[in-house]
C-alpha cells in the first residue's frame, strides 16, 4: 500500500478511500461526486495530486533529450513555461502523456501519469544511453506534495496566502515563492478545465499547506474533492487519462491529441510513423457519446449501426454539471462523425446514442484561461 503525505488528512475529512492501479490509497470522494464537481465549476475545490510522477532531467543536453522524447516542441519554451505532450515509440504509439516544465535549458521536469512513472523513467534512461548524450534523469516524485486548487475562485483563494503575483501568472506558466514561510512552486495547470493551479511544497509542509489553503478558501466555499470527482470533471472536458482512455495500443490521432504534434521542430521519436498515420487517417477515434435513457453506458459495450459493430464504449458517466448521461467511445472509421446515430445494449435493452465531438463543456476552453 502506498500513501501520499496527505493520507491522514483524507481520513480525518471522512473521505471514501480506494486503491489506485499503482497501489496508492486515495480519496474517491468526500461528500459525493455531484456536489464536489459542481463546487469546482462554480466556486473552488482542492485535491491531492501527489501521486503523479515527477522526473527531473538535467545536464547539458536536457532540452535536446526532452525535445526528442515528446511530439510537441520543447524548444519553444522559455524558463518558467510548460507544455502538454505525449511521448511515442517508433511505431507512433503512445508511451505516456506528460507535462514538460522548463526551469532552464539544462533542467527540465517531466510530469508523468502515476501508473506509468517507473516505465517512463526507464524509457528516458534507455534513450539517454542509446543517444549517448549529456543528461541524467532523477525520480523526485517522493520529494514533493502536489495540491491542486481549481475553480473560478482559485486565484482569489491563493492570492491571499502567497507572495506570487497570480494575476500575472499566465496559463501553463509557473513561479516560485512562499505560502507564508513555506517555500512553494505554483503552476497554472490542472485537469479540471477551470481556472486553476497546482501547488508544490516539500513533503514536511504538506499538512500545513493543506490547512492554510483550506482556511483561506473557506469564505469562498472551498471543498476538497476526490479522484472520482476529478474523473467527472475531466470527462466533461474530453481530457484523456493515460492507462484508461488512451494506452500504448493507441496513437495520438486516435486519442484526440494529434493537435500537439509539431512536425516542424526536427526529429523526434515516432515522427515517421506518425506522418504515415496522418496521411492514411486513423482507423478509429475517441469520441463523445450522448446516451439515451436513464442508465449509464457500460464500459466495453459494443456500439452498433443496425447489425454492424462500429466501435465500443470506453466509459459511461453522468455529467454533474450538464445533467446528462454521456460517455467516451472509440468509433471506427468512417463513423466518427458528429451526429452519427448508434445503439448499444444496457441491461438487455437496446438504447439509442449519438456520437458527438468533445469536449462536452466549454469547447473553446475559455474557463481555464480566465
Amino acid at each position: 500500500m502506498k500513501l501520499t503525505p496527505l493520507y491522514q488528512t483524507h481520513l480525518d475529512l471522512g473521505a471514501t478511500m480506494y486503491t489506485t492501479g499503482m497501489g496508492y490509497e486515495m480519496p474517491a470522494y468526500y461528500s459525493n461526486v455531484e456536489e464536489e464537481a459542481k463546487n469546482v465549476r462554480e466556486r473552488v475545490g482542492m485535491n491531492d495530486v501527489s501521486l503523479m510522477g515527477r522526473l527531473d532531467v538535467k545536464g547539458k543536453d536536457a532540452l535536446t533529450l526532452s525535445q526528442y522524447l515528446i511530439v510537441n516542441d520543447a524548444a519553444r519554451l522559455s524558463d518558467g513555461q510548460a507544455l502538454y505532450s505525449v511521448m511515442c515509440n517508433e511505431e507512433g504509439l503512445i508511451v505516456d502523456d506528460v507535462i514538460v516544465l522548463r526551469f532552464s535549458a539544462e533542467h527540465m521536469r517531466i510530469i508523468t501519469s502515476s501508473m506509468y512513472r517507473a516505465r517512463t523513467l526507464a524509457w528516458i534512461q534507455k534513450h539517454i544511453g542509446e543517444k549517448n548524450i549529456s543528461a541524467y534523469v532523477t525520480d523526485i516524485s517522493s520529494y514533493f506534495t502536489m495540491i491542486g486548487v481549481q475553480g473560478p475562485k482559485s486565484r482569489e483563494v491563493l492570492s491571499g496566502i502567497t507572495d506570487i503575483d497570480l494575476s500575472k501568472l499566465k496559463f501553463f506558466r509557473f513561479a516560485f515563492g512562499k505560502f507564508g514561510d513555506i517555500p512553494c512552486m505554483i503552476a497554472r495547470l490542472g485537469f479540471s478545465g477551470e481556472l486553476g493551479y497546482e501547488c508544490y511544497v516539500n513533503v514536511e509542509d504538506a499538512h500545513a499547506t493543506w490547512d492554510l489553503i483550506m482556511a483561506a478558501g473557506k469564505p469562498h466555499g472551498i471543498l476538497p474533492y476526490g479522484m472520482d470527482t476529478l474523473d467527472a470533471l475531466r470527462w466533461e472536458k474530453g481530457f484523456i487519462f493515460y492507462g484508461f482512455d488512451a494506452t500504448d495500443e493507441h496513437n495520438p490521432y486516435e486519442c484526440r491529441v494529434s493537435e500537439f504534434i509539431r512536425y516542424d521542430c526536427g526529429d523526434f521519436l515516432g515522427r515517421e510513423a506518425l506522418l504515415k498515420i496522418q496521411e492514411r487517417g486513423p482507423a478509429k477515434k475517441l469520441m463523445g457519446l450522448e446516451v439515451g435513457g436513464d442508465k449509464l453506458a457500460p464500459g466495453d459495450q459494443p456500439l452498433k449501426i443496425g447489425a454492424e459493430s462500429v466501435g465500443h464504449v470506453v466509459a459511461g458517466f453522468h455529467s454533474p454539471n450538464l445533467d446528462r448521461n454521456l460517455g467516451y467511445a472509440y468509433v471506427n472509421a468512417p463513423h466518427f462523425e458528429d451526429g452519427t446515430k448508434v445503439s448499444l445494449e444496457i441491461d438487455g435493452t437496446e438504447t439509442p446514442a449519438t456520437v458527438v465531438e468533445m469536449p462536452f463543456l466549454d469547447p473553446a476552453g475559455k474557463r481555464m484561461r480566465m
